[in-house]
């Protein structure tokens, strides 16, 4: 909570007095706070300038989101899906990477907090007691680098601990310690973003270490969680090659392959709009000198031969460890899935609970 600094805090009239809200204003005497009749006040017009995006990391917006906080992943035209569920109890995030699509995608300038806990996991409950599914905080902003002012992971554990479908949190951030001891039942997945320390140094301010997010994973794990590991965005870049398996190699130091739940692997994706931001935020980022092709989705993506070597090649990094872990493609194409694992999803049982409907 102390790298948290917030200079100034928007809030709507439906936000005032609850317990959150109060809360946020308690811990951050020093921020102006300033009432809005309504979020249009934040957002941005006409589009995201660089100098707002980098504004809205210190300020914070709350108030009151009325329904949906539990959404499906919509996915993309023409690309599996993981049938994924998105929780959204907050939109944006403290951290500050590079390559993040929340750049282009958010239109607010400030970072989001929907203040009306209980009705978030009202929601959350309901949905998770429905049917069994995979429900991820980490879509929207970091699992875990606002839970200590947030504190709400430890209610969400608690009842997927009474349930049938699987808690996702996913982040960049090392600090387990005061969700190590929770009687999780083995319903919630700590889940960790990961690239190789020379990216993470320069592309992921803001961030644990990767080898601090590796041994955090390491005491999860200890404790009973099941991990998950995330390859997301795959970098491409001069000896590539080299630097993941380094990574993949300290990763299994410290992780048997029976802790570990899933493992996704993307490569670097984004929308063109937000090119001019990161070049004007991060003007010595080199993630955008590759080889892009625009997709059918409207992406920018590696060209096809470049993702398809990475896949299969860090794939048969990954399985030197095990041959039955559960490997999958996030956002691709069934050609490239047959191009890079030979095969499609449906064709690999191990999948069967993470791709059947």
């Amino acid at each position: 909570m102390n790298s948290l600094k917030f200079s100034e805090i928007y809030f709507t009239e439906d936000a005032e007095g609850l317990p959150l809200t109060e809360k946020i204003f308690a811990l951050f005497k020093s921020a102006e706070k300033i009432a809005l009749e309504s979020a249009k006040e934040l957002c941005f017009a006409p589009q995201n300038s660089p100098e707002e995006v980098t504004r809205a990391k210190k300020a914070l917006f709350l108030t009151v989101k009325k329904n949906n906080f539990i959404e499906k992943c919509p996915g993309t035209a023409g690309h599996l899906c993981c049938n994924y569920f998105v929780a959204k109890n907050i939109l944006g995030c403290p951290a500050d990477c590079s390559y993040c699509y929340l750049q282009a995608y958010l239109n607010t300038r400030a970072i989001t907090v929907f203040v009306n806990t209980a009705d978030f996991l009202r929601d959350f409950e309901d949905a998770a007691s429905g049917q069994t599914l995979r429900i991820g905080t980490g879509e929207f902003s970091d699992s875990l680098l606002m839970d200590s002012v947030l504190d709400v992971n430890k209610n969400l554990i608690e009842i997927c601990s009474r349930t049938n479908s699987l808690l996702e949190l996913k982040t960049k951030s090392a600090d387990v310690a005061g969700l190590l001891k929770l009687n999780h039942r083995e319903r919630t997945v700590m889940a960790w973003s990961l690239n190789p320390s020379a990216l993470a140094e320069t592309e992921e301010t803001g961030a644990a270490s990767p080898l601090k997010r590796i041994s955090a994973a390491a005491a999860a794990a200890e404790n009973g969680y099941p991990v998950a590991f995330h390859f997301d965005p795959l970098i491409y870049f001069e000896n590539w090659e080299k630097a993941y398996e380094e990574l993949i190699e300290r990763l299994f130091s410290k992780i048997s392959p029976e802790h570990i739940a899933w493992i996704s692997l993307g490569a670097l994706r984004y929308d063109p709009a937000i090119k001019a931001v990161i070049y004007s935020r991060f003007p010595d980022s080199k993630i955008l000198c590759g080889e892009f092709i625009r997709g059918n989705d409207g992406k920018q993506r590696y060209l096809k031969y470049i993702r398809m070597e990475m896949f299969s090649k860090i794939r048969a990094m990954l399985e030197k460890h095990g041959k039955n872990m559960s490997i999958y493609l996030c956002m691709e194409s069934p050609e490239m899935w047959k191009q890079s694992f030979g095969k499609l999803p449906s064709d690999i049982p191990r999948l069967d609970s993470i791709f059947k409907t």
